[in-house]
């Protein structure tokens, strides 16, 4: 099968990287979760029938954000490498930088507006499709965890000690409550499927 990103991700360059791949894993999980939400959607009765749609509308519409955003990330980066590179003013090198830096914590933001969405499936969606969830789930988490270490990265970079620690603040903001709403949606979905029972 051909994915010209996967291809893309593969060669010896630097775009796409990290940041790009795991908001591309969050993409995939958005995948499953719309799969789930479409056979939701052709066996639903009247009833139901709007809940699902908004849903299915709420996941592309995340799909498509995702997908933008992990195409501003190559972006980003190689505005800061060029502006390092081609001796550029401080001022611009720390303009590249700070996009850098924001572009993954966009991408923590959206994979965390995911969960809410797969919360939103696991409360009406058959049994059978709750181990999918929990796959989506973990797509999910992984993004916001790899792009955490992206974002991590870059702003190791950044001189201005008092810019520097705004952001690892907010970024560390952004981590935390992405890991404890994906335990929160997790443990949802287990008591559910009661997974967590002997």
């Amino acid at each position: 099968m051909h994915d010209s990103f996967i291809e893309a991700l593969a060669r010896p360059e630097p775009v796409p990287g990290g940041g790009a791949a795991a908001a591309h894993g969050a993409c995939v999980g958005l995948a499953l979760l719309e799969k789930i939400v479409l056979v939701e959607l052709r066996r639903s009765d009247i009833p139901s029938e709007s809940r699902w749609q908004n849903l299915l509308d709420g996941v592309r519409k995340s799909s498509a954000t995702l997908l933008q955003l992990r195409d501003e990330d190559g972006r980003a980066y190689v505005r800061f490498a060029k502006a390092k590179t081609f001796g550029n003013s401080d001022e611009v090198i720390l303009e590249a930088l700070k996009a850098a830096v924001e572009s993954p914590i966009k991408i923590m933001e959206e994979a965390k507006m995911g969960l809410e969405l797969v919360t939103r499936a696991g409360k009406h969606c058959k049994g059978h499709l709750l181990s999918d969830l929990l796959v989506v789930c973990e797509l999910l988490r992984a993004a916001i965890d790899g792009t955490h270490r992206i974002a991590q990265a870059n702003l190791g970079v950044m001189g201005n000690p008092s810019l520097r620690s705004q952001y690892q603040k907010k970024l560390t903001q952004v981590q935390v409550e992405g890991c404890e709403f994906f335990r929160s949606v997790e443990g949802d979905i287990l008591a559910r499927a009661k997974i967590y029972k002997e």
